[in-house]
């Protein structure tokens, strides 16, 4: 179980993208996770997370909490070839889904503090890639 700020606001956010449903479903690779797992081949068609903390600001004197900012990145990946409309249109619901969001952690409260948005489509060898960036906003918990 996730204690310290920054971990309760990574876990919070990746629950919330959890319970985004594509059809089919598309795998995600977390930060720190290997993927695929051992033995398994690469996804045509996944999402991959990267959690960028930002540095905290002190918006109060004395010892109030920290406000804690930073960039959650979804990128999409799908298989090359197939054209931009479908990796788009998953990037898209990822946009939607955490728009306007507040989340909850443990006393932790995570506001998308702004709205997210797409950069434009990255070529790789084999696959595209459609990053999508989430602003974050939270404050540490008061002890």
């Amino acid at each position: 179980m996730a204690t310290g700020t920054d971990a309760l606001i990574l876990a919070a956010l990746l629950d919330h993208l959890a319970v985004l449903s594509f059809s089919p479903p598309l795998p995600v690779a977390q930060p720190g996770i290997a993927f695929p797992p051992a033995g398994q081949a690469k996804p045509d068609n996944y999402l991959a997370v990267s959690f960028l903390p930002n540095r905290p600001r002190q918006v109060t004197l004395g010892d109030d909490p920290q406000q804690k900012l930073g960039l959650l990145q979804v990128s999409v990946y799908w298989k090359a070839g197939g054209g931009l409309i479908k990796p788009l249109d998953a990037a898209g619901q990822v946009i939607d889904h955490f728009n306007n969001k507040t989340l909850f952690a443990s006393g932790v409260k995570i506001t998308i503090s702004g709205e997210p948005w797409a950069a434009g489509p990255i070529q790789e060898d084999d696959r595209v890639q459609i990053p999508v960036t989430i602003p974050y906003t939270a404050f540490e918990p008061e002890t």
